[in-house]
């Protein structure tokens, strides 16, 4: 059975590649195997990043298609003139030139995965996709081995109790690409199905990646997973009765794992979870490492109001004594490579200027994507629109917006966004 598929799979391929430009099938393998790169470190990320890029640039070059005309295209232009902008006021310039010229880069990442994925009325789309998923069920396999076995398929095990790092080693931050690929994954899973009552078989898988991304241990990234997975299925095609069916068998899932996996329950209900209950999130901010951060951020902010402190500086201008504020526990462990809420990156790195910025850009992307999507109706633009929504939730925990791997994560889901907004 297996055989026959993967036969019939290579022989399409090789009906599809058939007489393409060498720098096509380049660009297509390189797009294919992107995710698996996200776990192998920044230098393979940016390796095939930048190659797909150029592929892109190339086919440009020889005048096949205009460039880009999209208003995300125009909205992306002025977000990295704000960080040009910023970059004359910055406080380290050595440190914030890098990354804030460097983001042009994403435009043309952007435009480069949407240009490859239209190609020829999406004559590739398929393939990527389906990559795509294969990398995605890989990984779901491989953390399943780890929390039953105590390790991964390599041998690999998280140092941190209740984590899983799968095959990022000792690094324990599976979560967001878990999160980052579980709706496009679905999406593929949906359109390529062909059996019936496909959208039961759908929502087994929703509820499959979600207990996955829930033993994975990084709560922030499954609140995230959970917030746009549950949207996810408000808007999918099922009768109301089968929707609440499904809310109640997850949170009843989910509150059982966490009275009787004693991992989750420290994690989530003991440090997280009764802590704001009895002392308020105030008071539990003060007593942890996050609430330093924060606090920080604040104070970086206050002192640089208008254009902050400049991008990636948060570690240097964090370490000045006079940010130091005893009325947070764990404030000598403020110094950080960012304050860990994408907010405050924002807010105390570009100030009042670049976080106006910021805000407009993502209403007007918002704003832009509910409109087409309910035009066009397309699951994948609905996907990957979740995803950046959940990524910006004030409050919740994140990843630096700058950092290699998280940012490739980010920019793919809004080229994917981009994509196919305008396609029914």
């Amino acid at each position: 059975m297996f055989s026959s598929y993967f036969s019939k799979k290579i022989g399409d391929i090789a009906y599809l590649i058939k007489n393409e430009k060498f720098h096509v099938i380049l660009a297509i393998i390189f797009l294919s195997f992107l995710p698996a790169t996200l776990l192998m470190g920044s230098a393979i990320i940016n390796v095939f990043s930048v190659c797909i890029i150029i592929f892109f640039i190339i086919d440009m070059w020889k005048g096949v298609e205009k460039f880009p005309n999209d208003i995300f295209f125009y909205l992306l232009l002025i977000f990295w003139l704000s960080l040009i902008i910023n970059l004359i006021f910055s406080n380290y310039l050595w440190a914030s030139l890098p990354r804030s010229i460097g983001f042009g880069k994403f435009i043309l990442f952007v435009f480069s995965i949407k240009y490859f994925f239209t190609y020829k009325k999406f004559k590739f789309e398929k393939i990527i996709l389906e990559s795509w998923l294969v990398i995605f069920c890989v990984v779901s396999a491989d953390l399943l081995i780890e929390y039953f076995f105590g390790s991964n398929t390599l041998g690999f095990k998280a140092a941190m109790p209740g984590r899983l790092s799968g095959f990022l080693n000792q690094e324990l931050k599976i979560g967001n690409f878990y999160y980052g690929f579980i709706l496009i994954s679905i999406c593929t899973m949906h359109y390529h199905l062909q059996i019936k009552n496909k959208n039961n078989y759908i929502i087994l898988f929703i509820i499959l990646f979600l207990t996955i991304s829930l033993i994975i241990g990084e709560r922030a990234n499954f609140i995230r997973a959970i917030f746009a997975s549950l949207l996810f299925i408000i808007y999918l095609g099922i009768n109301l009765k089968k929707k609440f069916l499904i809310f109640g068998s997850i949170f009843l899932f989910i509150v059982l794992l966490l009275k009787f996996e004693n991992n989750f329950n420290t994690r989530i209900i003991a440090q997280v979870s009764n802590p704001i209950i009895s002392k308020g999130y105030i008071n539990y901010l003060k007593e942890t490492q996050h609430g330093a951060h924060r606090d920080a951020a604040r104070l970086i902010f206050k002192d640089n109001l208008f254009f902050g402190s400049g991008v990636k500086t948060f570690r240097y201008e964090s370490a000045k004594e006079k940010y130091k504020n005893k009325e947070y526990l764990k404030t000598s462990w403020r110094i950080s490579t960012h304050p860990h809420q994408i907010h405050w990156e924002f807010i105390s790195e570009t100030g009042i200027f670049g976080y106006s910025i910021f805000l407009i850009f993502f209403f007007l992307v918002i704003v832009d994507s509910v409109k087409k999507i309910l035009k066009n109706k397309n699951l994948f633009a609905l996907s990957s629109l979740l995803f950046i929504i959940a990524t910006i939730l004030p409050l919740i925990p994140s990843g630096s917006f700058f950092t290699t791997y998280t940012a490739t994560i980010f920019w793919l889901n809004f080229a994917i966004l981009s994509i196919y907004k305008e396609k029914k």
